[in-house]
């Protein structure tokens, strides 16, 4: 576990604990009371929430600025692929090597698969461990949901409602089909962030009220896990749980937390060795591009 953590309390201002999730390159911080103990957990999910860009008025000053900014605006083209002939094992050591939460997957043409994700990699640590050894195809590990694609020109408050009624920190950028894109949860939190900085007001306005602070607006559920559990106990929590750390605590004091990462960096010495080929080496958006220039340009 981590010990040295990244911490907000409830009385934080929620625009001011947004920025801190964006600052700081996280998921989500842990909300602890003045003696230390556990008390919630503050996540990018929970933020657009709390923001309520999703669900604005159709005629109001925010929804006409979320549609000036669509997918396009926002997408990153230097995000990993993997290719789905990749053998699974090497494919985890890659998220973990370029310590990112997934990556899209896709066909020799640049066709969307479906994506591969530390979640799809708990499942096969699970597999490795009841079933012996789960199949090295890294399709059979995919997940296709048609919810994560998007295109070029879909706008802001489509986007954010689609991360706010879902558990995705994804979502794939197609044109005809293939790959050109994805826009990360972040990506969209920070473009929100930008626009209620602006229209809202400041966080020592008189006219903010207790729905500005980050207790009205953590998750409560604070059970984490105990110092004395073993890896298997971790990989099922996560396996059942969409947030990408665990709070580790003792007598409700929060003593750390895990990570999908940790976790997987620390059961990777079970995993079969890969041989390295050619065909097992990361893509990214712009070699996809520079190879189906059709597609993307």
């Amino acid at each position: 576990m981590t010990r040295k953590l990244a911490v907000t309390s409830p009385d934080t201002d929620l625009l001011k604990a947004t920025e801190e999730l964006i600052k700081r390159r996280v998921s989500g911080l842990p909300v602890v009371d003045p003696a230390g103990n556990l008390v919630g957990r503050f996540s990018e999910r929970t933020a657009i929430v709390a923001l309520d860009l999703g669900t604005v008025d159709d005629d109001s000053d925010v929804a006409r600025q979320l549609r000036k900014i669509c997918a396009a605006d926002l997408m990153s083209r230097r995000s990993l692929v993997l290719t789905s002939k990749q053998d699974v094992f090497q494919s985890i050591k890659l998220l973990l090597d370029q310590k990112v939460s997934g990556a899209s997957v896709v066909d020799e043409d640049g066709t969307l698969r479906g994506v591969f994700s530390e979640k799809s990699a708990m499942r096969v640590f699970i597999g490795l461990c009841w079933e012996q050894l789960p199949s090295s195809d890294i399709t059979a590990w995919v997940v296709r949901a048609e919810e994560r694609q998007i295109t070029e020109d879909t706008r802001l408050d489509e986007i954010l409602d689609r991360f706010h009624n879902s558990h995705y920190r994804r979502l794939m950028v197609l044109r005809g089909g293939k790959l050109v894109g994805e826009v990360t949860r972040r990506d969209a939190l920070q473009a929100a962030l930008k626009i209620s900085r602006e229209l809202s007001p400041t966080p020592d306005d008189p006219a903010t009220d207790s729905r500005t602070k980050v207790e009205s607006w953590m998750y409560r559920e604070n059970s984490g896990v105990r110092l004395q559990d073993d890896v298997l106990v971790i990989a099922q929590r996560f396996q059942r749980s969409p947030a990408r750390q665990i709070p580790v605590v003792h007598e409700e004091r929060l003593e750390g937390q895990i990570s999908r990462s940790d976790l997987l960096r620390a059961v990777q010495r079970c995993f079969p060795e890969a041989k390295e080929s050619r065909s097992m080496q990361p893509l990214y958006l712009s070699s996809v591009n520079k190879r189906d220039a059709g597609a993307v340009l």
